[in-house]
């Protein structure tokens, strides 16, 4: 690409603003001089806050501290920076500037200044002033062989040693700008997605090289500009074409850059920003650059960084390119609400030629290759077998894929996320990513389906890479969007039935005919809850239903459900009466009879609790008979001690407290729900996420209660097919309630006991 700006319609530099040195030269205007008697100095204010005054003295230089007008309580910080004496001075004195620090002072103009070195003090009358910095810094010039450009050089050079901090810095960029003359434009300016900034233009005194320099964006601070020259023929020979890559500390909106002053051979020179200049995106820059190498100047470092940077992404994927067994595919890749970005894929290195993986977004990056988990991949291996000796025959390498998980803190994914695949030769290669967005959970669905059994349920795996996504999700809390009755829903009402439906409305029409039958239910209002997406269709089937069976039923439509106990926290909250009886859409009564005792145990008890009947299989085995805290292998664990053992195990059993209780089947006041903030979001299925509701409802005074005689039939979760989601969603969430509760576990069993 060509260089975008000429130089028609520019307006010529003024004659004195070429160099500024001869800015100073053959004034005839008659300016103040520094005083030569050791006493007093000469003053020109840079600013309201910053103060230059000039003298002759000892040579005491640095950063030192300054009293004004003899009153200690007004001391002030003071840089001094001492020069070379001229033919004016004879004996030790030697000429000197000073930049007083004025921010905190409410002496704006001193009479007297003191400054102290060494245990010494040098007192100064504050008499004469300059009529402006440049007059100011014409005086200085006669006492000593330096240019002025070598004066401003010092002062730059001991505000920066004597501590770079903000104010400094300013006042160092302030003096620059106040002696600077324009010397050329900036036509294109591009901002990397590392953050540097590319810059082409021209300029008569540019240097090639690094250099530090200031620029001006509103504000002026400080950066680094890693240049190189080129012949520009419209310039007539009278300039040079620049293109430099700029570093600013602190970061800098490239849309607001104005100018870059920097320190040629004739001293500071700016050059401004083009009204008319180009603004290419990240992508184009590399490209850009590489069509300008062939014409650059190899003095300096600038061409070599310019290379460098011409091999950045410019939205291409070019490791298929590579002439080396290197190669990489990506099989799934997300970014995840709130939980960062998960990548599965492939890489295929088996000369082991690659050093680093990098995934990068904007000015993120991280390294890949250094915390993924690998499984083996003999597709890939059979795909590219004739790439390399390495990948034929009975020891043909296979780890080839790879699964891992980025942290939000780290990278959160974006537009323009890639990889950038470093060799060890130093050449780099990019593939694009296409990163979609998902749940937690439906991520976690799809990744399963293309892992390596043995790899997915790896404890080291999960804990590195699934765990995290679990613990970091922050999925929003179920929303009543509407409410439809249908029939006489009354408010007040003893108790009311909740059904939470997660998707499978065939079973709501069993729950429906059973509460048609049972005469304890036939007269309660029934609330049925379900995400709106899947049941804005089934609302005419709900109304026929409750009029067929003359049922008094609250229809609420939700969103952000993702279960059965999703639905049930919304339909709580829209539950007509103040004693509520929650009911999974999969769970049946074994017996007529089953709400009675739940009910009388609820309330025979003194205090607000939760009272839950025995769950089982089909099979008649206990999913859930009561759970209790207990130590083990010197940690406390929540208990089910009649897990999977038949049902006649509990002949006998007596209502009592335990330390949890599910939620598919219950009943609980209205308001503890709402008390311990509704389910957790941290869980992929029920079980835990029931156990842990009820752990935190423990904690603020509300306990469970278990009746073992009340059985209710809970099949077991999910499609055929499934056992491997099922699978590895009871290790998550087993493993998230674990690292959840075993911190709290022994304190709340002193409580229960």
């Amino acid at each position: 690409m060509e260089p975008v700006v000429t130089l028609e319609g520019v307006k010529k530099l003024p004659a004195g603003a070429e160099r500024q040195a001869s800015a100073f030269k053959g004034q005839g205007a008659v300016v103040p001089q520094v005083p030569l008697d050791g006493h007093s100095v000469l003053h020109v204010s840079l600013d309201r806050e910053t103060l230059l005054i000039a003298g002759v003295g000892e040579a005491f230089a640095g950063g030192l501290p300054a009293i004004l007008n003899e009153d200690p309580k007004l001391t002030v910080p003071c840089t001094v920076s001492v020069l070379p004496a001229g033919s004016r001075l004879s004996g030790k004195k030697r000429p000197f500037v000073a930049i007083l620090s004025l921010a905190n002072s409410p002496v704006s103009r001193p009479e007297r200044v003191t400054i102290r070195s060494q245990g010494h003090a040098y007192p100064f009358g504050v008499r004469q002033q300059a009529a402006d910095l440049k007059s100011f810094l014409q005086s200085v010039g006669d006492l000593t062989p330096q240019s002025v450009s070598d004066i401003v050089d010092g002062l730059v050079q001991a505000l920066l040693l004597a501590g770079a901090g903000p104010q400094a810095m300013q006042t160092a960029a302030r003096i620059v700008d106040a002696v600077a003359g324009r010397d050329g434009f900036i036509e294109v300016l591009g901002v990397f997605d590392a953050g540097d900034i590319y810059l082409q233009g021209w300029a008569k005194g540019m240097p090639a090289g690094t250099n530090r320099v200031f620029v001006f964006d509103g504000a002026l601070k400080l950066g680094e500009l890693s240049g190189s020259l080129f012949e520009r023929k419209d310039t007539g020979g009278k300039a040079y074409g620049f293109a430099g890559l700029l570093e600013v500390e602190g970061g800098l909106d490239a849309g607001l850059l104005r100018k870059v002053f920097f320190r040629g051979r004739a001293g500071w020179s700016a050059v401004v920003v083009h009204e008319h200049r180009t603004m290419p995106p990240a992508r184009a820059l590399p490209s850009h650059i590489r069509a300008l190498l062939p014409k650059l100047s190899p003095a300096g470092d600038g061409r070599a960084r310019l290379e460098l940077a011409g091999r950045r992404f410019d939205g291409r994927e070019t490791v298929s390119e590579l002439d080396v067994p290197v190669r990489v595919g990506i099989d799934f890749s997300a970014s995840l609400d709130r939980a960062g970005v998960l990548l599965s894929g492939w890489l295929l290195n088996p000369e082991d030629r690659v050093d680093a993986v990098l995934l990068r977004s904007g000015c993120k990056s991280c390294r890949l290759d250094t915390r993924w988990t690998t499984q083996p991949r003999p597709d890939v291996t059979s795909a590219f077998e004739t790439l390399s000796p390495f990948l034929s025959g009975p020891d043909a390498l296979q780890r080839h894929g790879f699964l891992v998980h980025v942290p939000a803190e780290e990278m959160s994914g974006s537009d323009g996320t890639y990889l950038e695949i470093v060799l060890k030769d130093g050449r780099t290669a990019f593939a694009p990513l296409a990163l979609g967005r998902a749940s937690p959970r439906s991520a976690l669905r799809r990744l399963l389906s293309g892992l390596d059994p043995a790899t997915a349920f790896r404890p080291d795996f999960l804990e590195r890479h699934l765990l995290p996504v679990l613990q970091a999700s922050d999925a929003p809390d179920p929303v009543v969007v509407e409410t439809i009755d249908f029939g006489p829903v009354a408010d007040g009402a003893v108790f009311a039935l909740v059904i939470g439906l997660d998707g499978n409305f065939e079973t709501s029409r069993v729950l429906l005919s059973l509460c048609a039958l049972d005469p304890v239910l036939r007269g309660a209002p029934v609330v049925l809850v379900a995400s709106q997406a899947d049941a804005v269709e089934q609302i005419e089937d709900f109304r026929q239903l409750a009029g067929f069976y003359g049922l008094a039923v609250r229809l609420v439509l939700a969103d952000h459900v993702e279960d059965a106990l999703d639905a049930l926290q919304a339909g709580v909250e829209a539950s007509p009466s103040e004693t509520v009886v929650c009911l999974s859409s999969g769970v049946l009564p074994r017996a007529a009879g089953w709400l009675e005792p739940l009910l009388a145990a609820f309330q025979a008890h003194d205090e607000a609790c939760i009272v839950a009947p025995t769950l089982l299989y089909e099979d008649d085995t206990i999913r859930w008979g009561g759970a209790w805290i207990e130590p083990e292998d010197g940690r406390h664990l929540l208990k089910q001690h009649y897990l999977g053992y038949p049902r006649r195990t509990l002949h006998g059993a007596e209502v009592s407290p335990v330390a949890a209780a599910p939620f598919d089947c219950c009943v609980l006041p209205k308001s503890a729900l709402t008390e311990a903030g509704g389910f957790s979001r941290k869980y992929l299925g029920t079980d835990e996420k029931g156990l842990d509701a009820a752990l935190r409802l423990k904690l603020s005074g509300i306990g469970s209660l278990w009746v073992p005689q009340v059985e209710m039939i809970h099949a077991e979760d999910g499609r055929p097919g499934e056992r491997s989601w099922k699978k590895l969603v009871g290790e998550l969430d087993r493993r998230s309630f674990e690292r959840i509760w075993s911190p709290v576990l022994p304190d709340l069993a002193e409580d229960i006991a």
